[in-house]
C-alpha cells in the first residue's frame, strides 16, 4: 500500500501536468461573463476557463489554433462563445465615443503571470463573427503610451483583479465592435527564438474572451437621447452588504450605491446540507443568480483554497487546492484542502 506521503506527491506529479490558470474579462464585460452584470444571457459557471480547450489541445491537437473567442477550435461553427453560438447573442455591454480612453478589468482567479492584450474589431453585424485579421489592425495602446502589452507583476497573489486603461482608434465608430482579450500565461517552461530556454518562452496558455461594444463619433453631450449611453438597464444596484457576493472588489457608485456583480466562482452547501442530494447544484443555482438568493444557513460562497494538514508541505500544493476546488463541479478533497 503507497504511503500517504507519496499519495500527496502522486496528485501533484498529476497537477503539475496540467497547471492551468483561470480568467475572465469583466470591464467591459465578456459573453461568457456578462451575466455576472444581470445582461440577460445564460449563466457559464466556469466563465473563466475559456483556454482554447487546454494548452494540450490548443497546442498539441490544434496546432496552435483557437476560436477566436477562446473556444477550442475543434468545436462545432458557431462555436459557443462566437456570434451565433450559445453565448454570442450580440448583447452590447458597453457603450463608447470615438478616441475615448476606457476601463479594463481582468479578474484572475488563478494567476500564472505573463501579459495581457486588447484588440478590437469594428463590425457592424452582430450576426456575423469577427476574424483575427480584423481584430489585428487595433491592439490598443495603454493610456499615455505606444505599449499594446498589460504585463503582470511577478509580485501579484494568485487571486488577482487587474485594471488599465486603453485607448480607442480615433475615427473608428460602429453599432456593434468586438473587443478581444488576451491573457497570455507566463508559466510554461519553453524556448525562445535564439534556442535559450526559460519559464515563459514558447508556447503558453492562452485565454480569450470577446465583448459585444458600440463606439458614437465623439459629437456634443445632448444631442444623443437621454439613455444613448446607458451601458445596462438591468444591473441593480445596493446599499451596504448583500449575502453572497463579494462587493470589495466593486467600485461604490453615485450615492454611495454598489452596483450587484456577482464575483463567487463556487458557492458550496454548509453543515448537515452537504449531505443532501442535488443540494450542490441548488447552491450554485441560487447564489450565482442574479440577484442571488443565497441563504447562508445553507450555503457558502468561496473564493481562496489553501493546503492543509501534510499536504501543506508540498511545493504548489496551495496552488492545487485553488485550482481543483474553485471550480464546477468541484473536484476538492477536504482532507487536503480547505476553502474559505
Amino acid at each position: 500500500m503507497a504511503s500517504r506521503g507519496s499519495v500527496l506527491l502522486m496528485v501533484l506529479a498529476t497537477f503539475l501536468g496540467d497547471v492551468r490558470g483561470h480568467g475572465r474579462m469583466m470591464e467591459p464585460p465578456a459573453r461568457n461573463a456578462m451575466w455576472r452584470f444581470g445582461f440577460p444571457n445564460p449563466v457559464n459557471y466556469n466563465d473563466n476557463e475559456l483556454y482554447c480547450g487546454g494548452f494540450a489541445i490548443h497546442y498539441g491537437k490544434n496546432n496552435g489554433k483557437c476560436g477566436v473567442c477562446g473556444d477550442d477550435y475543434r468545436d462545432k461553427v458557431p462555436r459557443d462563445h462566437e456570434a451565433g453560438g450559445t453565448y454570442g447573442n450580440g448583447i452590447v455591454t458597453k457603450r463608447y465615443i470615438s478616441g475615448q480612453v476606457i476601463d479594463i478589468e481582468a479578474e484572475l482567479t488563478t494567476n500564472h503571470w505573463g501579459y495581457m492584450e486588447i484588440k478590437l474589431c469594428p463590425h457592424n453585424d452582430p450576426s456575423m463573427e469577427v476574424t483575427q485579421e480584423c481584430l489585428d489592425q487595433y491592439a490598443l495602446p495603454i493610456e499615455g503610451t505606444t505599449e499594446t502589452r498589460f504585463v503582470i507583476p511577478q509580485e501579484s497573489s494568485k487571486t488577482e483583479t487587474f485594471r488599465w486603461r486603453v485607448k480607442l482608434p480615433d475615427g473608428v465608430t460602429c453599432t456593434n465592435c468586438v473587443v478581444q482579450w488576451k491573457y497570455f500565461a507566463g508559466n510554461t517552461w519553453g524556448l525562445s527564438s535564439n534556442g535559450s530556454g526559460a519559464v515563459g518562452y514558447g508556447p503558453q496558455e492562452t485565454f480569450i474572451n470577446c465583448a459585444d461594444v458600440t463606439i458614437n463619433t465623439n459629437i456634443p453631450t445632448g444631442v444623443f437621447p437621454a439613455d444613448a449611453f446607458v451601458d445596462n438597464p438591468w444591473q441593480l444596484f445596493f446599499r451596504g452588504s448583500y449575502p453572497g457576493v463579494n462587493s470589495k472588489k466593486t467600485k461604490p457608485g453615485p450615492g454611495g450605491l454598489t452596483p450587484l456583480v456577482v464575483r463567487s466562482q463556487l458557492c458550496i452547501p454548509v453543515g448537515h446540507m452537504r449531505r443532501l442530494e442535488h443540494m450542490a447544484d441548488w447552491c450554485m443555482r441560487n447564489c450565482l443568480m442574479y440577484p442571488p438568493n443565497c441563504d447562508r444557513a445553507y450555503c457558502k460562497c468561496v473564493y481562496e483554497c489553501e493546503a492543509v494538514g501534510d499536504f501543506k508541505k508540498q511545493k504548489y500544493a496551495d496552488r492545487y487546492c485553488h485550482q481543483e476546488c474553485l471550480k464546477y463541479p468541484s473536484n476538492c478533497s477536504e482532507t487536503l484542502c480547505h476553502c474559505f
